[in-house]
């Protein structure tokens, strides 16, 4: 420990040094001399990065250059999106040029400054989470969805079971993305639908439309062969050759769907003017049964035909309209405004997620569909209700609209990978929704501390009954892009790791000397007690590794999971260091059987201070290398479980002697109780 107290203290002072030395400060002994303000800022500092600071970095125009200088710029984008350097991107080589930007908290600091600069870094990022972090986005377009359905005029602005996703977007990718290198990532924005959209009229078959609906009243005991021609959260409108009439029912299963062909009956009632059936109504769909059923020609209202409209005194059934206006969403209230209306507006009824989707506030579309009925407002009729059978963005003047069949779709996120051949789907990452998004009261993204947030919270919804050890990587968009990342279900909670030895965190020093940033490679480490701790575990397996490849007769000293090693103690498994004399297994150990408790310890602390620690650092750190006579230091803060059951903490030092070589300078468990 006084190696490493003696290093900070001498730090510190050449940094309270310079800090008293202005540049003028040896003129100051001269006669007559006036120096000019001193505007030096020389500190000594502790600091941990955070999650801006990782943003930031990765866009410092210098770190940029070098990253595409060296062909690594996916993995610089990682370091910004996970929070953390890699393999790739190192510390030592992109920290300096950031600690100058002016998005850097301290960076005004003067020549002589020092900062102890705490940072996470990934030493195992798989090649498949930099390209997943890397990839590029794509939303399927108008024109991709008149491919999939043959048409330019009958198709639907959403894959169907007529068009399906799977089957129509690796040609989508392959034309869109050009050529891509193995292993290339791309994530699809596309609209999905579990509905087969009708173009028209539908192939007589077996089911006969009824000529009900059209005489209908308050009171009717009615039969209609319908078919399913809108759907709602409450219930659907069924039309036979006739007309067409609303059915609701709360709470509604969603069992039916638009193209369905039902026998239904049951007596007619009125809500709001507007003529319905309801949960009384018996219900049968008939199964592989197609109708000749033609939407009419919708009936167009402008803003005095709907003032008009909401004057109506009569009952009426469903009528086929057309309307153009404003979507203005206010919570869970979705309405119309449509130019030239005095008094009426149009209001979406009982909309469906689905259906909510489709429209965003302040936009202004054409909405097809069923007015149902009309609501009042402090006693007068003001609501103009709408069931939505399609919504359109209004064409522009002299075009023809084209055949779309606008159906009840959910906005969809995909992520495809080329595999060399072709893009496919990449089964085994789970992708964050549209919906997902909402759910968790975002506009559409995370940023990385919302990721930590709400992604724990989302896997525990989503799965759980995981097994300990359950491994999930998980997608998910950012301001500029998407980004993956891994968790893992350890001990009742998901936790972020992003690969078996998961994220760590290191301590460097960075001094400000000879006009720029370097890093002085001195490490500190903080290996938590317990299991499934990420730093405790790579350093500890290390350990074990190192033991199992250097010690003769090594399975003796090796547990049967190869985590643990009872040479010097050090476990993997538990992420502490075991010098407890009384622990039955080294009591039971032939090796150890002529030992005494003070000796058996002795002997373990010796071994994991010469041979295994210093071993395993360099295995970890094959690089570091003294510079000029400076020898950096690994402090690391570890616990060991001491004989009588005590866990205890301590700190070890070793000083890196020559490239990748590693010598014990002092542990605290020598020092005096």
């Amino acid at each position: 420990m006084k190696t490493y107290i003696k290093n900070t203290l001498l730090i510190g002072a050449v940094a309270l040094g310079m800090a008293s030395c202005g540049e003028n400060a040896w003129n100051d002994h001269l006669d007559g001399f006036v120096g000019g303000p001193d505007f030096s800022d020389v500190q000594t500092l502790d600091y941990t990065l955070t999650t801006a600071d990782y943003e930031n970095l990765v866009k410092n125009s210098a770190n940029v250059a070098k990253a595409e200088a060296d062909g690594v710029s996916a993995e610089l984008t990682s370091v910004g999106k996970l929070g953390c350097f890699n393999n790739a991107i190192q510390p030592a080589d992109y920290i300096p040029s950031f600690l100058t930007d002016p998005n850097f908290a301290y960076f005004t600091l003067s020549e002589g400054s020092a900062i102890n600069i705490t940072y996470k870094i990934a030493k195992d990022l798989p090649d498949d989470m930099v390209a997943m972090n890397s990839a590029e986005s794509y939303t399927v377009t108008t024109a991709d969805y008149q491919e999939s359905y043959g048409s330019e005029e009958n198709y639907a602005e959403t894959f169907s079971p007529l068009a399906p996703a799977t089957a129509n977007l690796p040609r989508i990718l392959k034309n869109a993305m050009g050529s891509a290198d193995t292993g290339e990532c791309v994530v699809v924005n596309y609209n999905n639908s579990e509905t087969a959209p009708v173009f028209g009229s539908v192939p007589e078959e077996k089911f006969e439309l009824s000529n009900t609906i059209k005489d209908a009243k308050t009171g009717d005991a009615i039969t209609i062969n319908g078919v399913v021609t809108a759907v709602d959260s409450r219930g659907f409108v069924v039309s036979d050759n006739s007309g067409s009439i609303l059915y609701y029912v709360s709470p509604y299963s969603g069992d039916y769907a638009v193209g369905d062909c039902l026998n239904i009956s049951g007596t007619v009632s009125v809500y709001n003017l507007g003529l319905q059936l309801g949960a009384d109504a018996d219900i049968q769909k008939v199964a592989n049964a197609s109708a000749d059923y033609t939407y009419p020609a919708p009936k167009v209202y402008d803003g005095p035909g709907m003032d008009a409209a909401i004057q109506a005194t009569d009952d009426f059934s469903a009528i086929y309209c057309q309307v153009t206006g404003t979507v203005s969403i206010s919570g869970n209230y979705y309405n119309l405004i449509v130019d030239g209306t005095t008094q009426a507006q149009g209001s979406f009824y009982q909309l469906t997620d689905d259906q909510k989707a489709m429209l965003a506030d302040g936009e202004i579309y054409t909405i097809t569909g069923y007015f149902v009925s009309i609501s009042k407002s402090g006693g007068a009729p003001k609501f103009f209700n709408i069931v939505p059978t399609a919504v359109e963005k209004p064409t522009k003047a002299g075009k023809v609209a084209p055949k779309v069949a606008v159906i009840a779709n959910t906005a969809t996120t995909a992520l495809y990978q080329f595999n060399g051949t072709a893009w496919a789907p990449v089964s085994d990452v789970v992708v964050l929704q549209p919906a997902d998004y909402a759910k968790m009261g975002v506009n559409g993204m995370l940023t990385l501390d919302q990721a930590n947030k709400f992604i724990p919270m989302y896997l525990s919804s989503e799965y759980p009954y995981a097994g300990e050890e359950t491994m999930k990587s998980v997608l998910y968009r950012t301001s500029d892009g998407y980004a993956t990342a891994q968790y893992t279900y350890t001990n009742g909670a998901w936790e972020n790791t992003l690969s078996e030895s998961g994220v760590i965190s290191e301590t460097n020093q960075f001094v400000y000397k000879s006009g720029s940033w370097k890093m002085d490679p001195s490490i500190s480490l903080v290996l938590p007690a317990g299991k499934n701790k990420p730093t405790s575990t790579w350093f500890y397996q290390a350990v074990v590794d190192w033991v199992n490849a250097n010690i003769p007769d090594a399975s003796t000293y090796v547990d049967s999971y190869g985590t643990a090693e009872y040479y010097s103690g050090c476990s993997a498994y538990q992420g502490n260091v075991n010098i407890n004399a009384a622990y039955a297994t080294l009591r039971g150990m032939p090796v150890y059987a002529d030992l005494s408790d003070e000796e058996l310890v002795a002997t373990m602390k010796k071994r994991f201070e010469s041979e295994t620690g210093p071993g395993a650092l360099s295995t970890l750190y094959p690089n570091m290398a003294p510079i000029g006579d400076l020898e950096p230091t690994v402090t690391i803060e570890f616990t060991a479980w001491t004989t009588g059951g005590a866990n205890k903490v301590y700190t070890i030092i070793f000083k890196c002697t020559a490239k990748g070589t590693f010598e014990f300078v002092s542990c605290t468990w020598n020092d005096p109780e």
